[in-house]
C-alpha cells in the first residue's frame, strides 16, 4: 500500500464582527455617597479576587484556589489523557492495487504509530461525586426548633412549618444538590437566601375574531412565577468572600461579592426602574481576563445583548450595592435589605484545610495524586496485555513490494517466502498488575470516604450486618455531613428572618379593571386589604399573605404540627407579630441521608416488634386508670424512638403523647378516676348481699334485662359497720382492679 500525503483544506477560525458599541446620551458622573461607594468597590473588589489566588501564602506563593477549581472541572468530565489535536490537515491514504479508487481521507493527528497505546482516564471523580449526591440530599432535611424565650415557645411550630414550606415551594432540594456537587468537587461552596420576585407580562386573548384574527383583543396581565424566599447555590468561580474570613470566627466574614449575567430582556424587566439604568449598555459577557471565559460556550461569548452585574454586601458598613463592572456604574446602593442586618450569604467546606481560611479540601484534591498513579499503571497494564496478545515480529528475507510491513490477520494462512526468518518479540503479561490496581483503588476509596458499600455493594447477610457496614461507611462522611447541616442551619435563620420581613407586608398585584379583579377573587377566594385606583383605570390591590402550612390547632388554640396542610391568612388567622421567632435551630444531619427502602422496611418491622408489646401494656394500664404507670412505661419507649429518629406521636396513643408533654394530666386523670369510683361505690355495703343478677347472654353492657326485677334481700346488720364499710371499699377496689 502506498501513502500519499496531501493538504486538502485549512479550516479558518470563525470570528464574528462585534457590533459597534452604543454610547449613552450623557456621561456617568457619580457624586456624594455614590462616588464613595464606587471608590470603595474599585479598591475592594480586586483584593477579594486576588486573595483567592494566594491562600495561606508562606513565602512560596500560596495556594491558587482558582486554578484548583479549573483542574477539578477538567478532571470531573470523562475524558482521555491525551488531548485530541485540533488540526485541519489531512492526507489521502491510497491503496496500492486499487489506486485512487481505494483511497480514503485520514486526519493528521500527530499520533501516527501510537494509536494502539491506551490513554484511558478513569472517571473516578465523576463516580465519587455522583455517589455522594445519590446518598445526600435525596429528601428535605429535618430540624428541631427550640425557642430561647418563653414568648416564642408557642410559635415554634409555626416557625418550623414556615421553614419546611419554603423548602417545598422554592424547590430547594435541587439547589442544595448543586451546592453539594460544588462542595464535594472543590471543597468549598457558597449559597444565598433572599426574597425573589419573578414576573413577566403576558397578552391574554379576551375576544376572538375568526374572520379577521388581526382584530383579536388582548388584555395585558402580569404573571408571577415566583414571589417568596429563594435559596440559591452560587457559582464558586464567580463568588468572592472576605480575605480575612476564617473558620474559627463566624463573624469574620464582613463582606462578599458575586457576579451574574443577565440577558437584555431580563435586565430591562428587573432593573428598568433604577436611577442609573440608562448608563448601562448591553454587550458581550464581561470577564476580567481571558482565563475566566471558560464558563461560556462559543455562541455566548459573541453575544452583544448581555449585561454583567455584580452584587456586593458589607455588614459593618451596612451597605448593599449593585454594580456594573464593565461600565463602572453603581446601579444601586443602600443599606442591607435585611432588617436584622444579616448578609444573605452562607457557605460550607467539605473538609477543613486550615482554620485560618474558609476554602476547604474536596474530593478532587484528595484523590488527584492517587488518580495519576492509577491511570498510569492501568494504561501500562493495558499496553502490556496488548503486546502480549498481538506479538511484534521481526523478519528477514527477500524484499517484498510495499512498505515492508506485514500485518497479522487471524484465521489467514499465507505462504512464507524461501529464506525468510521470523523473530517474535515475546512480551509476557504480569497478572499481578491487577492486584496493584485493586490496592490503588482501595486507597482512593479509603482516602475519599466514598467506599464500595456506599456505592451499592452489599456487605453482610443479615440486616444487622448490612446496617453496621453502612453505618461504618457513613462515619467517614460525618464531617462533611455536619458541615452541610451547619450550612442549612445558617440558611434556616436567614429564611425565618426574611419570612418575618416579607410575610408581614401585603402582596401587591396590578389589575387592569374591576372585572379582572373580581375574576381573580372568585378564582382564588382571597380578599383584598386595600386598593389604589390609578388614573388610567388600573388598580393596585394589596392582598394579605396566604400561607399553606402543615399546622392545626389544639383545644387550647395552640398551633401543632399536622400531616395535612391548611391555609392561614397573615393578619387574620396568624398575627403578624407571631412571624417573628428567636431560638436555636438544629438540623439532623442524618435526615438528609437517603435511606434504603428495603432496609427501612426491615428496620421499622423490628422496631414495631420491640415497641408494640409495650404500647399494648400502656393501653391496658390506661384502661385500668393507672395513668402514672402508663406514663412511666412510655418514657423508655420515647428514648428508643428518638434513637431511631422516629416521632413518638407516630407510635404512641395520643393521650400518652399529651401526658408526656404535660405530666400533670396523668395525676388529674387518676384523681378524676378515683372520684368517679367513689361516687359509684356506696359507703356501706353488705358483704353478705347476693351479687346482682347477670344480664342475659348476648345482651350489650348496660342494656335492660328481660328478667323481672326482684327485691334485694338484706341480711342482718353486722355488729361493726365501720369494719364492713372498709371491707366493702376494699372489695370495690378489688373488683375495679379485676375489671
Amino acid at each position: 500500500m502506498r501513502l500519499v500525503r496531501i493538504d486538502i483544506f485549512n479550516m479558518a477560525k470563525k470570528t464574528k464582527v462585534k457590533k459597534e458599541e452604543k454610547v449613552p446620551k450623557d456621561a456617568y458622573n457619580p457624586t456624594g455617597k455614590e462616588l464613595e461607594v464606587r471608590e470603595l468597590l474599585d479598591d475592594r473588589l480586586p483584593i477579594l479576587k486576588q486573595a483567592r489566588k494566594s491562600i495561606l501564602n508562606d513565602g512560596t506563593g500560596g495556594f491558587d484556589f482558582d486554578q484548583l477549581m479549573k483542574d477539578a472541572d477538567r478532571e470531573y468530565v470523562p475524558h482521555n489523557l491525551k488531548k485530541k489535536t485540533t488540526t485541519s490537515s489531512v492526507y489521502l491514504e491510497a491503496d496500492e492495487i486499487l489506486g485512487i479508487r481505494g483511497s480514503r481521507i485520514v486526519a493528521i493527528t500527530g499520533k501516527e504509530g501510537n494509536e494502539w497505546r491506551s490513554d484511558i482516564s478513569e472517571p473516578t471523580l465523576f463516580v465519587k461525586i455522583n455517589t455522594a449526591l445519590s446518598i445526600l440530599m435525596q429528601q428535605n432535611p429535618e430540624a428541631t426548633f427550640k425557642s430561647i424565650l418563653d414568648k416564642y415557645k408557642k410559635t415554634s411550630n409555626l416557625a418550623k412549618s414556615i421553614w419546611k414550606r419554603s423548602w417545598d415551594l422554592a424547590c430547594s432540594r435541587e439547589q442544595m444538590q448543586h451546592f453539594i456537587h460544588n462542595l464535594a468537587k472543590y471543597g468549598w461552596a457558597p449559597g444565598r437566601t433572599y426574597p425573589r420576585l419573578v414576573k413577566r407580562e403576558k397578552e391574554v386573548l379576551t375576544e376572538l375574531d375568526t374572520d379577521n384574527p388581526e382584530n383579536n383583543k388582548y388584555d395585558t396581565r402580569t404573571i408571577v412565577d415566583f414571589n417568596d424566599v429563594w435559596r440559591e447555590a452560587l457559582d464558586p468561580h464567580r463568588t468572592w468572600i472576605d480575605d480575612m474570613a476564617n473558620m474559627t470566627d463566624p463573624w469574620s466574614l464582613n463582606d462578599w461579592y458575586f457576579e451574574k449575567d443577565f440577558s437584555e430582556d431580563q435586565f430591562d424587566e428587573e432593573f428598568k426602574n433604577y436611577k442609573n439604568y440608562s448608563h448601562i449598555l448591553p454587550s458581550a459577557p464581561h470577564r476580567e481576563s481571558e482565563t475566566e471565559v471558560t464558563d461560556l460556550n462559543d455562541e455566548t461569548k459573541y453575544r452583544d445583548d448581555v449585561v454583567t452585574l455584580g452584587f456586593y454586601e458589607n455588614r459593618q458598613k451596612d451597605l448593599y450595592s449593585i454594580y456594573c463592572p464593565k461600565d463602572k456604574v453603581i446601579l444601586y446602593h443602600g443599606p442591607l435589605p435585611n432588617d436584622e442586618g444579616m448578609l444573605t450569604y452562607w457557605d460550607a467546606v467539605w473538609n477543613i484545610r486550615d482554620p485560618r481560611t474558609r476554602f476547604g479540601i474536596g474530593l478532587f484534591e484528595i484523590l488527584k495524586n492517587d488518580k495519576v498513579m492509577y491511570d498510569r499503571w492501568d494504561n501500562m497494564t493495558t499496553d502490556q496485555l496488548i503486546m502480549a496478545v498481538y506479538k511484534m515480529l521481526f523478519y528477514s528475507g527477500p524484499l517484498v513490494a510495499g512498505d515492508g510491513v506485514i500485518r497479522i490477520e487471524p484465521g489467514v494462512a499465507k505462504q512464507k517466502l524461501p529464506g525468510t526468518t521470523i523473530d517474535v518479540v515475546d512480551v509476557k503479561f504480569e497478572p499481578k498488575a491487577f492486584e496493584w490496581l485493586d490496592r490503588r483503588r482501595e486507597r482512593i476509596d479509603e482516602n475519599t470516604g466514598i467506599t464500595p458499600t456506599l456505592q451499592g455493594q452489599v456487605e453482610g447477610k443479615t440486616l444487622g450486618e448490612v446496617l453496621h457496614a453502612k453505618d461504618a461507611a457513613l462515619k467517614r462522611l460525618n464531617i462533611p455531613l455536619a458541615n452541610i447541616a451547619y450550612a442549612i442551619e445558617k440558611d434556616a435563620y436567614l429564611t425565618l428572618s426574611w419570612a418575618n420581613q416579607v410575610y408581614s407586608l401585603p402582596e401587591v398585584m396590578e389589575f387592569t379593571d374591576e372585572k379582572q379583579l373580581n375574576e381573580f377573587i372568585e378564582e382564588t377566594g382571597r380578599d383584598w386589604e386595600s386598593l389604589v385606583l390609578q388614573p388610567n383605570g388600573s388598580m393596585s390591590v394589596d392582598f394579605p399573605r396566604s400561607l399553606d402550612l402543615s399546622l392545626d390547632e389544639d383545644r387550647e388554640g395552640n398551633l401543632i404540627e399536622s400531616p395535612e396542610e391548611r391555609f392561614f391568612v397573615v393578619g387574620q388567622d396568624i398575627q403578624k407579630k407571631a412571624l417573628k421567632w428567636k431560638g436555636r435551630i438544629t438540623v439532623k444531619a442524618q435526615s438528609i441521608v437517603a435511606p434504603s427502602q428495603e432496609l427501612e422496611r426491615q428496620r421499622k418491622l423490628e422496631l414495631y416488634n420491640l415497641v408494640s408489646p409495650v404500647v399494648g401494656a400502656i393501653t391496658q394500664a390506661m384502661a385500668m386508670g393507672q395513668y402514672t404507670v402508663a406514663l412511666g412505661m412510655a418514657k423508655p419507649v420515647v428514648q428508643i424512638l428518638e434513637i431511631q429518629d422516629e416521632k413518638p406521636e407516630n407510635w404512641l396513643p395520643d393521650e400518652v403523647v399529651q401526658m408526656l408533654e404535660n405530666p400533670e394530666l396523668a395525676k388529674q386523670a387518676e384523681a378524676q378516676m378515683q372520684m368517679q369510683m367513689q361516687q359509684e361505690q356506696p359507703l356501706f355495703v353488705d358483704p353478705n348481699a347476693p351479687p346482682p343478677e347477670p344480664a342475659p347472654a348476648g345482651a350489650m353492657p348496660g342494656a335492660p334485662s328481660n328478667v323481672a326485677p326482684q327485691a334485694q334481700k338484706v341480711g342482718p346488720m353486722p355488729n361493726n359497720p365501720l369494719k364492713n364499710s372498709v371491707s366493702g371499699i376494699k372489695a370495690g377496689q378489688t373488683r375495679s382492679l379485676q375489671y
